[in-house]
Parts: structure tokens; sequence; C-alpha cells
């Protein structure tokens, strides 16, 4: 198969999966806490640890209602019938006529991980992660030229997460998605070395997804109520900035140099921060930090190793000599409200408008492919 168009950046969310998976597929004794579906008088409903989640069906990686008038972007979805005939993202032939509708020839899905936020009990966790790589590989399997799994890795101890990794490798998946938020351990952490160095023994990248920034919240319920339109408003602006501390911490463990064929990527990081963080790491390391002694520079070591998805910004064409044409990929986040599915054409037209087809190919096509082996 030939590739034009591939998404480094799309989903596969809880909220869209397989109601009664974790209870059919999930350890006997978790039974009655797997993440489950249960007919409430408000229509089907998200449970797990015995607590109500959200909607069947519901918006992006939450379990919110799905209301037309949310956003224009959720209304053009609409417009489109994505939320008709079905759960578009976990049905294979939906999910192929969304692509198509959008003009893209394959896609890198990122999974469940957000339901460890969600959740208290780490070996549950564990087990939910385990179920989810299961039914990931098998839904890739039905067309691997054009979906491409990212596995989800426990992040309450390392051993294990290295273990999963290579199980998920065995199953077909390309790559793995890792919660940096909930890690056991900071990411500048030696402890994780057992992971890294599965991720480079199995020739498997490792995403750090943003996560959100940590804006203080509201204190309390009265001022939630007044005031939690600003406080989503800054929250969903920053959203992407905490990927500056990902970038920070795996290059200052020295995990790179440990482990030079670990990949890592930056998930719907965004790009145009990006010079900033890696101008201040090289100065800060070689005014202060030298004794880490890096083999170079930590912008070098970026540019040898790291990743980044971006979807629509307008100053990526500028970015793309101060980071690298190699180091970026282009993603819809499909199908997140945020995101700028089925208009990505338009965006992409847009955005990369001056820059040459050799590089929009890259971008576009060859750093995903290659990292994540349809190339």
């Amino acid at each position: 198969m030939s590739y034009r168009i591939i998404s480094a950046d799309c989903h596969i969310d809880m909220t869209w999966m397989p109601g009664d998976l974790w209870v059919k597929n999930g350890p006997a004794k978790f039974r009655d806490r797997v993440p489950q579906v249960r007919q409430t008088d408000d229509g089907p409903r998200w449970f797990a640890e015995e607590k109500e989640l959200g909607v069947y069906g519901g918006l992006g990686f939450g379990f919110d209602r799905v209301q037309r008038g949310f956003s224009k972007h959720v209304e053009r979805m609409f417009e489109v019938g994505f939320y008709e005939g079905g759960p578009h993202p976990t049905t294979p032939a939906l999910r192929l006529k969304d692509q198509d509708l959008d003009g893209i020839d394959a896609e890198v899905m990122y999974g469940i991980l957000g339901i460890g936020l969600r959740m208290q009990d780490r070996e549950l966790i564990q087990a939910v992660y385990e179920v989810y790589n299961s039914w990931a590989a098998d839904f890739c399997k039905t067309n691997p030229r054009r979906f491409v799994g990212l596995a989800c890795i426990p992040s309450h101890d390392p051993e294990a997460a290295a273990k999963e990794l290579r199980r998920a490798a065995a199953l077909g998946l390309k790559g793995a998605d890792f919660a940096v938020s909930t890690a056991a351990f900071p990411i500048w952490h030696g402890a994780w070395d057992p992971l890294w160095e599965a991720a480079q023994e199995c020739r498997m990248a490792i995403s750090f997804h943003t996560t959100g920034y940590p804006v203080r919240e509201p204190a309390d319920d009265v001022m939630k109520q007044e005031y939690d339109l600003r406080y989503r408003a800054t929250r969903t602006t920053m959203f992407q900035i905490c990927a500056a501390e990902f970038l920070a911490s795996i290059v200052f463990s020295g995990a790179l140099d440990r482990f030079p064929g670990f990949k890592f990527v930056l998930g719907e990081a965004g790009v145009s921060w990006r010079p900033y963080i890696l101008d201040r790491m090289d100065e800060e390391y070689e005014d202060r930090y030298h004794q880490l002694a890096l083999s170079m520079k930590p912008s070098e070591l970026w540019r040898r190793q790291g990743y980044s998805t971006y979807q629509h910004e307008p100053f990526v064409a500028v970015m793309i000599p101060l980071i690298g044409e190699d180091n970026i990929m282009w993603g819809s986040d499909y199908p997140h409200p945020d995101g700028i599915w089925p208009d990505s054409q338009k965006w992409i037209a847009e955005d990369l408008r001056s820059v040459s087809p050799a590089v929009q190919r890259k971008i576009l096509c060859e750093n995903a492919g290659k990292l994540y082996g349809l190339l």
C-alpha cells in the first residue's frame, strides 16, 4: 500500500469501547469492579470500581454527554454523521469510512490510558490495560496497513511495565503509551530503565501523551459553579505545555544515552513552544548541569530520538528548521472534540503551504510511517 497521509495522533477512548469487554475477558476476581456499561434510568453509563464514570458514547476521553451546540467542532461532527450508525471509533468499517472522509491513509491510535486516572486499584488497572491491549491487537488485525495500535502500559511498577510492553509487542502492537502523571517514580528516575530497555529491544516508541497542565482547580462547588468556565478555558489552553516536563525529564534522565535505540513521542504536544525549551535545556546543561555528562546537547538528543505530534498550528512552518523536520508528525486527534477531523485537509494545506513537498511528506507520512513500521 502506498501512503500519502498518516495521522500520528488519533484515539480509541473508553467511552466507545464494548461495554462488556472487561466483564467477559478480565480476571474473575475483578468482575464486579472492572469497567462496564450498566443500564440506568438515564441510559447506558460506564462504571468502574463500583463508581459511575459517565455516559456511554460520550465526548473524547471523558464521559460527558454529547450535546449539539457544545462547540463548533462537535456540531461539525454531527453534520457528517459521526454520531449515527453505531460507535465509529471501535467499529472497523465505520472508522475506515471516517478515515476516508478525512483523506487519511492510516492512523496511529492511542487507547484508554486515561482510565488509570479514574481508578485506584493498581492491580486492577494493569488487568484493564492487558485486556485492552489484546483487544486493540485484534482490532488492528482487521486492517493492519491502516490501523496502528498503541499499547497502554501500567505505570505503577517498572518491571510490570516492561513485561506488558514485551507482551504487547508480541501481540503485534507497534508502540506504547505511558502515563507520566500517575507514574510510581518520576521519569528522570533510573527505576524506569527496564521499560526503556524493553522499548529499545522491541523497537517500540513510547508516547508521553499530554494529559493537561496542573492548573489550580476551583476550591469548592460554589467556586466551581461561578468560575468553572474560566478554569476550563485556562486548563484547555495550557493542555500541551505539560509536555515540556516530559521532554526535560527524559532528556536529563540519561536514558537516551543508555538506550540510544529508544524512541519517544510527545503525543498531542504541539510544536510551537519547543524551540524555547530546547534552548533552555542546552543553556542550563552547559552552565549548571554538565555533571550529568550527556553524550551531546539536550537538543541534539531530542533530534536523535524524539518526536512530537501536532494537529493545527499556524506557526508550524517556522518551527520546522528550529526543532527538526525529522521530529514532527501530524495528527488529526480523531475523534476528540478539539481535533480537526473531518477537515484535516483544509488545515494541512493552510499550515504547510510554504513548506517544500519533500518536508511535507516527512511530516505527513514518512516520519510516522518509519517509526511505526508502515514504511
